[in-house]
């Protein structure tokens, strides 16, 4: 069944249109736009054809070609060129290709919109989706195909990805496509075609997660984004297919947010000899001190990458988050970082502002930077558990597939809503339903101090200060009417009936669920079902240094 798939989706990937796979992205300055496509061969110059009008694509732009090798039995070209001289608050129309191969559809892209006075900027955020079951992407889009592209999603437009047509921006925290290398590249393919009905309109920002860290992966990666607006030193990275931009970090402004991308796989092994979690430190810091110096300018700051810092769902929210933690949690919170975004694990999850496991549970002016797990755009890995009790510092916490929306109304409001986008164990109106609404004020920004920093001690959820969703307990079947949380539960029937009938009913529980038509992440096979169910006498988060 595996090599059927394959050979579709390579036939698919071969049958396409010349010209493919348009996404655009922010460029280095505010008079720019970066447009990124895919022709099979490169028999002619690409150009960028653009203007005010469709009628009227009278600048164009050479493109830079390179050629991808690393697929088994094709090849094929990317193509990247830049729209200059662009005007804020301005829409252009823009087509590529070239005379022999054709050129694309034109599409139209807003620079750099400036809100009416009391309207917000609005950034769309989210981590972790797949070609197949990318379903807050539109909600036509299933488990069943790898296809959800303009003409699927065409009749469900009002909700999901492709309604936030009035979005500034993109964010897409790592993880793309499930893999962008799977069958010698078709997947990924497939998952550019998908996002074109929105990456083609919007600028499309990313880092870079750990789905991307293969010799393949990565290469796919680096080569189909290289049209970020990267500011990393050194300037290129070398993968497989050869030398170009360093994405694994860069920042950029929008609006009045400073964005800084990191790859937080550099702490588990990705480096081309040149680009190391060494070179980002250095990077990071330098660039943190001159956003630092331009915050009466751009005043909100916010780091993303794909592991967590702060998590409580699973294993990954303990050793893994702790190697990150160790080193950034500091930089955060000396430079002021406001949000670190993350996806990696396929829930949401929004902290109050946290220093060293401690929070002040409010988010009027916090006194730490805000952690915000946005993982759950919809991949074949599905759902994530939550086998670990949720701490004090966790405000919000659903396992259901949903975005971010991010209204940045001025340099001290922010508006946050979650949006639900899950047709797997909920009715269809409820898809599109906003689950978490809250508002975070900031007047003194700049770095944190440290005498005014979190001291509420890391325990169990105060009653009425957060709220947890756990989809997942009601499959269980142990509920006694006492309340008492998911973890408690489980401990006691592992206590009671030993780990081999835990394992059991893990297994009957996958089974049910996949044969209902959706899945939950199979939290056996790296050991995250033990979490906090190791300990049934208590669990204790494991503290940054001081």
């Amino acid at each position: 069944m595996k090599a059927q798939c394959v050979l579709l989706l390579l036939g698919a990937s071969f049958a396409a249109a010349k010209v493919d796979q348009v996404h655009a992205s922010l460029g280095k300055a505010q008079s720019e736009l970066v447009v990124e496509w895919n022709t099979p061969d490169n028999n002619e110059k690409q150009i960028i054809r653009y203007g005010l009008s469709k009628d009227s694509l009278n600048m164009t732009a050479d493109a830079d070609s390179r050629k991808f090798t690393i697929d088994f039995g094709r090849e094929f070209h990317t193509h990247v060129a830049t729209m200059t001289g662009l005007a804020t608050n301005t829409r252009y129309y823009y087509q590529v290709g070239d005379a022999l191969s054709g050129y694309s559809d034109v599409y139209d892209i807003m620079n750099r919109r400036m809100p009416a006075p009391g309207q917000p900027y609005k950034h769309i955020l989210f981590g972790d989706m797949g070609a197949a079951c990318a379903f807050t992407l539109c909600k036509a889009c299933s488990h069943y195909s790898w296809n959800c592209d303009k003409f699927t999603c065409r009749e469900n437009t009002t909700v999901g990805l492709v309604s936030e047509t009035d979005a500034d921006m993109f964010l897409h925290v790592g993880d793309f496509a499930y893999d962008l290398a799977s069958g010698d590249g078709a997947l990924g393919d497939f998952f550019f075609r998908n996002i074109e009905q929105v990456a083609a309109y919007t600028p499309y920002m990313v880092s870079h997660g750990n789905h991307e860290d293969s010799e393949a992966n990565l290469a796919h990666f680096v080569e189909r984004f290289r049209l970020m607006p990267s500011n990393a030193v050194p300037p290129q990275f070398a993968t497989k297919n050869g030398v170009t931009t360093n994405t694994m970090y860069f920042s950029w402004d929008h609006g009045l947010v400073h964005y800084i991308a990191m790859s937080t796989e550099l702490w588990f092994g990705i480096t081309d000899g040149n680009t190391t979690l060494d070179t980002f430190i250095a990077w990071v810091k330098d660039d943190l001190d001159k956003a630092n110096k331009n915050r009466a300018n751009v005043p909100w700051i916010v780091m993303h990458g794909h592991r967590s810092i702060y998590c409580s769902c699973d294993g990954d929210c303990h050793d893994d988050a702790y190697t990150v933690r160790e080193t950034m949690e500091p930089i955060l919170f000396d430079y002021g970082v406001d949000f670190f975004i993350n996806g990696h694990e396929h829930n949401y999850e929004r902290m109050w502002p946290t220093y060293q496991n401690m929070s002040d549970q409010s988010n009027m002016d916090p006194k730490a930077t805000i952690y915000v797990v946005t993982g759950a755009a919809g991949s074949p890995e599905m759902h994530e558990p939550f086998t670990y009790p949720q701490p004090s510092w966790s405000a919000f916490r659903s396992n259901s597939f949903c975005y971010t929306r991010m209204y940045v109304y001025n340099a001290t409001h922010i508006h946050w809503q979650q949006v639900q986008t899950d047709p797997t164990e909920f009715p269809g109106s409820d898809y599109g339903r906003v689950i978490d609404d809250t508002w975070i004020v900031q007047h003194n920004h700049g770095p944190f101090n440290a005498t005014l920093a979190p001291k509420a001690k890391p325990t169990s959820c105060p009653e009425g200060l957060c709220q947890s969703h756990d989809h997942w307990r009601p499959l269980l079947g142990l509920d006694d009417g006492s309340g008492r949380p998911t973890h408690a539960l489980i401990a006691e029937f592992r206590e009671k009936h030993g780990d081999d009938a835990w394992r059991e009913k893990l297994a009957g529980l996958l089974k049910t669920v996949q044969g209902k038509g959706t899945r939950w992440e199979d939290v056996r096979e790296d050991g995250n079902s033990d979490g906090a169910w190791a300990y049934p006498k208590g669990y204790s988060w494991r503290h940054s240094k001081s």
